[in-house]
This record gives C-alpha cells, sequence and structure tokens, in this order.
C-alpha cells in the first residue's frame, strides 16, 4: 500500500513540478538569485507538500481497503476453486468448466 500511495505522489509531484515550471518560465533569468536566497525554503515547502500528497492518498488507500487486495483476491480465488466458498453455484459451475460438461 505504501509503495502504491509513492509512486502515485512521484507522478502527481513530478506533474505539478512541471506544471509549475512552465507557469513559472518568466523567472528563469533569476534562478541563481531565488536558489540562494530563497533555495531551503522552496525546497522544504516541497517536500512537506510532497508528504502531505502521500500522506492523503497513504490515507485514502487504507480507507478504501487497498493494502491486501491482492491476499484478498488470492485467497478468494483458493476457496471458489477447492468449492468451500459462500457461492455454491459458482463453485459447481467451475467444476462442471473443468470436467468439461459445460
Amino acid at each position: 500500500m505504501a509503495r502504491m500511495a509513492f509512486g502515485l505522489t512521484i507522478s502527481i509531484c513530478g506533474s505539478v513540478a512541471w506544471w509549475a515550471l512552465e507557469v513559472f518560465s518568466y523567472l528563469a533569468p533569476y534562478r541563481d538569485d531565488l536558489a540562494a536566497q530563497h533555495g531551503t525554503l522552496i525546497a522544504l515547502y516541497g517536500l512537506t507538500g510532497g508528504f502531505v500528497v502521500f500522506a492523503l492518498l497513504y490515507g485514502l488507500c487504507r480507507r478504501l481497503g487497498l493494502g491486501d487486495a491482492g491476499r484478498k483476491l488470492r485467497r478468494l480465488e483458493d476457496e471458489v476453486r477447492s468449492g468451500s466458498t459462500f457461492d455454491s453455484e459458482l463453485a459447481e459451475r467451475l467444476h462442471d468448466q473443468r470436467e468439461g460438461d459445460a
């Protein structure tokens, strides 16, 4: 779940950075002066924004229950394939399909 949130954070922050470079392109001639005077503060705000985006995405993933989706689906598939599932009709059809009666 953290890997998914981290990947989405990288994508979102990269897109925002790309957009910001386009919007603030008129500041390019003053890049060195801005970096010398305000570089630490700009980097701090960028890092804080990245952490906030990561926290929001991680919380959203936890809220939606996406953390164990692969494990849950694998367990459900094993139950259905073995025939010991809550959906007996599905298990019967899969059994018939395996036997070639479908």
